[in-house]
C-alpha cells in the first residue's frame, strides 16, 4: 500500500488498483487527492475535512466515483450539488468492501473542543489495502481495535494537546507515526511534536514519518 500525504488531515490510499482519497478538505490539495480516486471517505463535515466543492466537481467528472461519510459530511455534499445515490452516510460497526479495500468504521464523536461547541459526529477508518493497514481517526483519540501498520496522527487543532496526541500513540499499537491534522503548526511546533512522538522511551518502538504535501510512504 502506497500512502501519499496531500496536507492536512488528507490522504491518499493506493493498492492492487483501489485508490482512496481520505479527508479531502479545504486545507488539503484536495483535488490532487481526489484526481483518480475510486472512493472517497470523510471522518465529518467540516471543511478542514471536506471540500465540497472538490469532491463534487470530482464526482462529475467520474460517473463510477462515490463518497463515504457521516450523515453530516453527506447533507454538506449533497447542500454543494452532488447526487444523493453516490454519496453514503456510514456508522460506527459499518464495514465497507471498496474494491480490493476493506473498510471499518469506528469512533462517534468529535474529540471535546469546549462544553460551548456543540461536537459533531466523527468516524474512524480503519483500512485494509494490499496486505497492510491504516488508521484514520479524524478529529478523535480513538485508537484503533488492533494493531496496525500506520497510525495517521493527528498533531495540531483547536481540541488536541500533546498529551493527549501521545496518549493515543501509547494506545495503539502502530509501526508507522506519519502525522497529520498539522496545518497550524509552525516549523518549531513540528520539531517539538517530532521529537516527543519519535522519544522511545515515551512512546516505544514507532516510526515517526513525517510527510510533505505529495509525499508518499510504501508500508
Amino acid at each position: 500500500m502506497r500512502l501519499t500525504f496531500h496536507g492536512h488531515a488528507c490522504v491518499r490510499l493506493d493498492g492492487d488498483g483501489t485508490r482512496l482519497a481520505l479527508d479531502p478538505g479545504t486545507f488539503a490539495d484536495a483535488q490532487a487527492a481526489l484526481d483518480g480516486a475510486t472512493a472517497v471517505l470523510i471522518t465529518h463535515e467540516h471543511p478542514d475535512h471536506v471540500d465540497a466543492s472538490a469532491v463534487v466537481a470530482a464526482l462529475a467528472a467520474d460517473a463510477g466515483l462515490e463518497a463515504w461519510g457521516t450523515a453530516g459530511a453527506v447533507e454538506a455534499l449533497t447542500a454543494a450539488g452532488a447526487p444523493a445515490e453516490r454519496v453514503h452516510a456510514v456508522r460506527p460497526g459499518d464495514v465497507l468492501e471498496l474494491g480490493q479495500a476493506r473498510v471499518t468504521v469506528g469512533g462517534g464523536e468529535h474529540a471535546l473542543i469546549h462544553a460551548a461547541i456543540p461536537r459533531a459526529t466523527n468516524v474512524t477508518f480503519l483500512v485494509e489495502l494490499d496486505g497492510a493497514t491504516a488508521y484514520h481517526p479524524g478529529d478523535s483519540f480513538d485508537p484503533p481495535a488492533g494493531d496496525v501498520d500506520v497510525l495517521l496522527t493527528p498533531v495540531s487543532g483547536p481540541w488536541l494537546k500533546l498529551g493527549e496526541v501521545i496518549d493515543l500513540v501509547r494506545a495503539a499499537s502502530a509501526r508507522h507515526l506519519v502525522p497529520v491534522h498539522d496545518a497550524l503548526l509552525t516549523e518549531v511546533g513540528h520539531r517539538m511534536v517530532g521529537g516527543r512522538l519519535s522519544d522511545r522511551a515515551l512512546v516505544g518502538e514507532r516510526a515517526y514519518r513525517r510527510l510533505g504535501p505529495g509525499e508518499s510512504l510504501t508500508v
